[in-house]
């Protein structure tokens, strides 16, 4: 079952899919689910009795373990770009800068951008002896 389940987690990986430990867990309990089906119908056996299986945060740490998996953060770039439009690109930059004048100085590399902000929170704690906050509405 978890040589099933890797082989899944690889296939995901490749189509560039996140996988979470639920998701991981819940298709290892499908896959068991099916394997025990297939087993019960082979076999002619009930498919009441039997072994069960849960997974558990427990059985997910040491599959990783077995399996030699382990959590990466994404960050938001793509780890390669379109090589083609970033060459013709470059051929039309360097035109607009010729034909209207700029000069080195003037080009600014603004690969790595962000927005900062801190959202003011709707309520505050004020003491006892005021009523209100000045320039607020309560």
């Amino acid at each position: 079952m978890e040589q099933l389940l890797l082989l899944w987690i690889k296939e995901k990986q490749m189509a560039g899919d996140s996988v979470s430990e639920a998701i991981i867990c819940e298709k290892g309990g499908a896959i068991f689910q099916d394997l025990k089906r297939d087993v019960t119908e082979t076999e002619g056996e009930s498919s009441q009795g039997g072994e069960g299986f849960k997974t558990s945060h427990g059985w997910f740490d040491k599959f990783k373990k077995r399996s030699g998996i382990h959590s990466v953060i994404r960050h938001g770039e793509a780890p390669s770009g379109d090589i083609k439009a970033a060459v013709n690109f470059i051929k039309v930059f360097e035109k607009l800068i010729s034909e209207e004048g700029y000069l080195p100085q003037q080009v600014f590399n603004c690969d790595e951008t962000g927005l900062f902000w801190k959202k003011m929170p709707r309520c505050t704690f004020i003491t006892a002896e005021e009523k209100n906050l000045p320039g607020h509405k309560v």
